[in-house]
């Protein structure tokens, strides 16, 4: 409440100021005008000359009274001759003004102002007969060219001026509102005229207050919030006075508004809270029934959950999830059975007995013709193979050992083909320690030389390379044998099959096996797998 009215206060300061201005400008227009420095000051008796003049500061003063409404009289005198100009309804006035004037205490502290102007009451210097308490602006006029007095200059002011210049400023409260000067009311709205019985003493302390401020006193009985600034200009001040009861009323309304506005919030939260607590509580209980049939896993069929709220996507987005995770289950059985079989096939395909029979054939062979020497290194090699393959059970393997492992069957297939093909083997380094799948390698190699290079004539070239790029190690086997036409011949190998499904049931869908071959040219089969932390 303070600061709006000390709002308010700033904004009535500013009109007074503007309104105090704007009377500064017509004395000074006044004092600035020859008509009236010669009306004034002309000293002979030239009967036509002096009503030239007074008809001219005459029509000065109805011109600058008929543009401004709230000049009630204007009054320019001197020892020699006087002019009042009054409006229409002040038609008396009294005679001999100057002189009354001059012994005033007023015309005693204008005469000390230096030139500028004073306000004063009426009471101290009336000139019209019955005229309403007025405020008057008074100052002397002085010679502009000796600067010596001339005479004096009143200006009276309708005090409703007041009234009009706030009436589109709403005082705070129904409060009151008063302009003090010294020890004298200038002004007091029509709320305030039971303040005229304020006795002298609270009034002085009115007269008294800071240059502005806020504070609370008991005046005529009655406790007010007291709001208060000063007019820098005229060093008038305003004060407003609101009744500390009002303040309080509007405090109590607030607080039964309050509370009544919070009983009702409260009603219609209790009742809404019935409502969304029983919709909630319903689709809860039907999600913890879900949820013990799932722990359990029991079949959950003819469920459906109503999706008004977020419970209810919740608990048909967990019978999607457990239906998914129902079928994911099944699937993941179902891919180590056939994990387990294929590595079994893959274990079963390298102990041939077709392999056997004609190593052991070779070996017995060579012991006819050769000595012991390439019958041990062909055992050693066989041993190798049997060893690596058999990895200790383990179904994961370093690419070091995978490609002894073909290196091992690649001795025993060139000793029994009698040297018929060469072998180029290319790894990068780095990778040789890599965990990897075992036998993905050797079945490419040996497709290479039953379906490749013992199909040619001549001699043949196997390259073996392996290289890795980004997460993925890629392995190539390339032979020049006879190749074949993809377009036409698809393979079906149970070996290339099987290598596929595992690398595929363990890596992934995006990763296995393609075969790019040329007849007569060659054939090339890229392995692609993932590396293994």
């Amino acid at each position: 409440m303070s600061d709006t009215t000390s709002n308010l206060l700033g904004s009535i300061n500013w009109n007074i100021q503007t309104f105090v201005n704007d009377v500064e400008t017509i004395s000074k227009l006044m004092l600035s005008s020859r008509d009236v420095q010669n009306f004034l000051s002309y000293d002979k008796n030239d009967f036509k000359k002096i009503y030239d003049l007074q008809n001219a500061t005459r029509n000065l003063i109805v011109n600058i009274s008929n543009n401004k409404s709230y000049i009630r009289y204007v009054y320019v005198g001197s020892e020699q001759r006087e002019l009042i100009i009054t409006n229409q309804w002040d038609r008396f006035t009294y005679d001999h003004i100057y002189q009354a004037v001059s012994r005033s205490k007023w015309y005693r502290q204008v005469g000390g102002m230096g030139g500028r102007g004073l306000w004063l009451n009426s009471d101290e210097v009336r000139l019209v007969k019955n005229s309403p308490d007025l405020l008057l602006y008074g100052k002397r006029l002085n010679n502009l060219d000796t600067l010596e007095p001339i005479g004096m200059l009143i200006i009276s002011i309708d005090r409703r001026v007041f009234d009009e210049m706030f009436k589109d400023i709403t005082n705070a409260e129904n409060g009151h509102l008063m302009i003090l000067d010294q020890n004298q009311v200038i002004f007091y709205n029509s709320r305030t005229a039971d303040l005229q019985q304020i006795p002298q003493k609270e009034l002085n302390l009115l007269y008294d207050l800071p240059e502005r401020g806020t504070r609370i006193d008991t005046i005529n009985g009655e406790r007010y919030v007291v709001t208060f600034d000063t007019n820098p200009g005229t060093r008038w001040k305003v004060v407003s006075m609101i009744p500390y009861s009002n303040i309080n009323s509007e405090v109590v309304l607030i607080r039964n508004v309050t509370l009544t506005l919070t009983l009702v919030a409260f009603l219609l939260a209790a009742y809404g809270s019935y409502l969304i607590s029983k919709r909630i509580t319903k689709q809860l209980t039907l999600l913890s029934s879900v949820a013990r049939k799932a722990a359990k896993r029991e079949e959950i069929e003819g469920i459906l959950f109503e999706e008004k709220d977020e419970i209810g996507k919740i608990g048909n987005q967990f019978l999607r999830t457990f239906r998914t995770n129902s079928e994911l289950s099944d699937k993941l059985i179902e891919a180590k059975l056939k994990e387990k079989e294929a590595e079994l096939h893959a274990l079963q395909s390298q102990i041939n007995p077709h392999f056997l029979y004609n190593t052991l054939n070779s070996i017995y062979l060579m012991a006819e013709r050769i000595g012991a020497k390439n019958i041990s290194k062909m055992a050693m090699s066989l041993s190798n193979f049997f060893k690596l393959s058999l990895n200790n059970g383990d179904y994961i393997t370093t690419v070091c050992n995978e490609i002894d492992q073909v290196k091992n069957y690649l001795e025993i297939q060139n000793v029994r083909y009698n040297g018929k093909f060469e072998v180029d083997i290319d790894i990068e380094p780095g990778i040789e320690q890599i965990r990897m799948l075992k036998l993905l390698i050797q079945p490419l190699v040996e497709n290479a030389i039953f379906h490749g290079i013992e199909l040619k004539e001549d001699k043949g070239n196997i390259a073996i390379r392996g290289r890795r790029e980004g997460e993925t190690l890629v392995f190539e086997v390339e032979d020049d044998g006879v190749g074949f036409d993809t377009g036409v011949i698809r393979p079906r190998g149970y070996a290339l099959r099987n290598i596929q499904e595992r690398i595929q049931l363990h890596y992934g869908q995006d990763r296995g096996i393609s075969i790019d071959s040329v007849p007569g040219a060659g054939t090339k089969v890229t392995l692609e797998i993932g590396i293994i932390d």
